[in-house]
């Protein structure tokens, strides 16, 4: 272990300073690959929480997602050494809880499967259940490192008043790794695999009658002629990701990380033997080469690059006949790319650790025909500080802040508005007003931490908060609280 958690924390507590240091953000990526995750830490640490997760937005920043949110939740997580060769670790989580003022969206997983959704011009709160569970395990022979973890997602989001949407998803994910210490470096490399699955419908019980379900197509488009009354859909897809990695054994050197991933999603009728409607592909490229040393003082100086690009196809469909469409054509009519630089630095010494980034995000949306464009760009920093403070024996207080400033630096938004329906016309105006805002966001989070006498359990408590203030003259606020055990 090194000096600086020593000197701040007694045995019982070295696993925990470890576990919530600041200075391991460098190497969170490399812990993608689980035959790298395996050694990353060298102490084990178990912890059991009961939280919520509390936000609130003055107007909705992303109608489709919300005005807000309260999730309490039950999670334990692990992480443990059987011997010198062999690690475990695992997961497992219930979410349950309320999304508040969802509009223009009645599919689970919007950042995922947008802007391919059911929607519609009514909303209202949601209904959100999770259950979660991954597991990894990791050995080592010789100068080999061999690893495996699976992650295991189901959710559920339902609405008990009409117009009501319910969503139940699937989301399995499988990693296999390996890496070699060679020289002063550990290479790993790493594939993983995703299935993804949901069923998605919409249903109406009230006497006044129906509204529209509208398939959307992106930049408020939609596919006019399966709206209306088509409400039942379901999704499948998934997708293949490699990473490969570097990293120093002693972790004092250069190190570098690169993710290389493609994922497709199939949006079929489910009334209409299973006709497709739109494919989505999703294909990101990152990566991150830096340099960090912990000898003394702690520096780490970084930076990241981070591209991804996502097409949409529309399936045609021909004459139906006994309810089937054949398609007929298929074209690409969306096409949007996420562009991030970013660059930054991190120090740490003695009980404290600082770290400091900035960058540049360019969001380009484009619908083909009729043309429609949304283009948004931005600058930003960070600055992220953590302290650990021991006020007697038997406690440990972590206290985190963070500040950021987004910058807008140039829009554009092209739009046959003469034509278009004069809610989709609303949506957009509202999207690209918030898309181009400038943000400011602050917060910070304390943990209290108490050892047992005489035990290897721990009592814990956290509280934390933050406020994002809009350019746009828009507010949003979150608070987080949980209590729980360590052992």
């Amino acid at each position: 272990m090194t000096n600086w958690v020593v000197t701040i924390a007694s045995n019982a507590d070295t696993a925990l300073v470890e576990h919530l240091s600041l200075g391991q953000q460098p190497m969170l990526e490399a812990m993608r690959n689980p035959a790298l995750h395996g050694p990353a830490y060298k102490t084990s640490f178990s912890q059991l929480a009961l939280g919520i997760d509390v936000l609130h937005q003055s107007q909705a920043f992303v109608p489709e997602k919300g005005n807000g949110y309260s999730l309490p939740y039950l999670k334990v997580n692990t992480y443990h050494a059987l011997n010198q060769r062999s690690t475990v670790w695992g997961e497992a989580s219930y979410m349950t809880g309320k999304q508040h003022n969802v509009k223009w969206n009645s599919t689970s997983d919007y950042d995922l499967l947008q802007p391919y959704i059911l929607a519609d011009t009514l909303g209202g709160d949601t209904r959100r259940e999770r259950y979660s569970i991954s597991g990894g395990y990791a050995m080592s022979i010789n100068r080999w490192l061999l690893g495996a973890e699976m992650l295991v997602r189901a959710e559920q989001e339902y609405r008990g008043h009409d117009p009501r949407m319910r969503g139940i998803v699937t989301d399995l994910t499988l990693r296999l790794g390996v890496g070699c210490d060679l020289m002063r470096y550990r290479l790993g490399a790493a594939i993983e695999g995703n299935i993804y699955k949901q069923t998605n419908s919409v249903a109406f019980y009230r006497e006044e009658g129906v509204i529209p379900e509208y398939q959307m197509t992106g930049l408020g488009t939609e596919y006019s002629r399966f709206s209306g009354d088509k409400r039942s859909l379901y999704y499948d897809g998934g997708g293949l990701a490699v990473m490969l990695h570097a990293t120093p054994i002693n972790k004092n050197g250069f190190y570098a990380d690169v993710t290389l991933d493609e994922h497709r999603y199939h949006r079929k009728l489910a009334e209409y033997n299973s006709m497709p409607l739109t494919d989505l592909y999703n294909e990101h490229t990152g990566a991150t080469i830096g340099w960090k040393k912990e000898k003394g003082n702690r520096i780490a100086l970084f930076g990241h690059f981070d591209y991804t690009r996502r097409t949409g196809n529309e399936h045609i469909g021909g004459t139906s006949d006994a309810r089937y469409f054949p398609v007929i054509a298929c074209l690409t009519m969306y096409k949007s790319h996420i562009l991030e630089t970013s660059g930054g630095a991190l120090y740490g010494r003695g009980n404290w650790n600082i770290n400091m980034t900035a960058g540049y995000r360019e969001v380009s949306e484009e619908y083909v025909y009729p043309h429609r464009q949304m283009d948004a760009s931005h600058v930003y920093c960070s600055l992220q500080g953590q302290c650990f403070m021991r006020p007697s024996d038997k406690c440990l207080l972590t206290l985190d802040a963070r500040a950021s400033y987004n910058a807008n630096t140039g829009d554009k938004l092209q739009m046959p508005f003469a034509n278009m329906n004069a809610a989709f016309t609303r949506l957009i105006q509202h999207k690209h007003q918030f898309a181009t805002a400038s943000y400011t966001d602050f917060g910070a989070q304390l943990r209290a931490d108490y050892a047992l006498k005489q035990s290897r359990y721990g009592l814990f408590a956290v509280v934390g908060g933050g406020m994002v203030l809009c350019s746009a003259s828009e507010h949003q606020t979150s608070f987080h609280s949980s209590i729980g055990i360590t052992f």
